[in-house]
């Protein structure tokens, strides 16, 4: 319990981008333990009520209980990068900046809410994206879609989900909290699963070499 935390590798991006499906092969691939975000079961099913189901319903009741989620969330982080070798997840603090910036909330509202200087900072963060009709044609069929997982606002999480990746990059000061994270933008809209993943491995060896022996990738 004294050893430095271990890494936590964060995968994020569009709806339909692939996330759920890298994320399963770096899992088996690298071991430790995964999880998705928001992570509390209140939570995703209050997300269901706020809003009478719409994503623009009630976006004030929408970020509070993504700001709740993420800040609960963080002291399990805390503890699971103690006892586990590798953390991966879906979706990570970022997701609340750019979800809120679709929605229509600045990023100084949402780091009001979210404090994310007071949290884990991940080890690295892939981004993945595809264009907004690729992205929606992989998920239409899913049955169990949430209030997000639309054709709309897919077109605006593209847009949100760049913004913010440049963002960050170009040192924008309200952003801080992620400056310097190792971080990747890949497209999948064309790329194969493999491909994707051999580009994912590829960073990551290159972004935590010194922290997850070269074996396991």
């Amino acid at each position: 319990m004294t050893g430095a935390p271990a890494p936590w590798i964060t995968i994020t991006g569009l709806d339909g981008s692939g996330k759920t499906t890298l994320l399963q092969a770096l899992s088996e691939e690298l071991g430790g333990f995964h999880f998705r975000l928001p992570y509390h079961q209140f939570v995703r099913d209050s997300l269901s009520l706020s809003g009478g189901g719409s994503a623009f319903g009630d976006v004030h009741t929408d970020r509070l209980l993504f700001a709740v989620d993420a800040r609960l969330t963080n002291s399990l982080v805390r503890q699971w990068r103690q006892v586990h070798p590798v953390l991966l997840s879906q979706r990570g603090w970022m997701d609340n900046f750019i979800f809120g910036a679709v929605q229509g909330v600045d990023y100084n509202d949402t780091n009001a809410l979210l404090r994310p200087y007071e949290l884990e900072c991940p080890s690295a963060v892939i981004y993945l994206i595809a264009e907004p009709h690729v992205a929606f044609s992989r998920i239409a069929g899913d049955e169990h879609a949430d209030k997000f997982e639309t054709l709309d606002f897919i077109r605006d999480q593209y847009r949100e989900t760049l913004r913010f990746y440049q963002c960050v990059n170009s040192g924008l000061p309200i952003l801080a909290p992620f400056a310097g994270i190792p971080a990747i933008l890949i497209d999948t809209t064309t790329r194969s699963t493999a491909t994707v993943l051999k580009q994912a491995r590829a960073f990551l060896n290159r972004a935590l070499s010194s922290t997850i022996c070269s074996r396991t990738l």
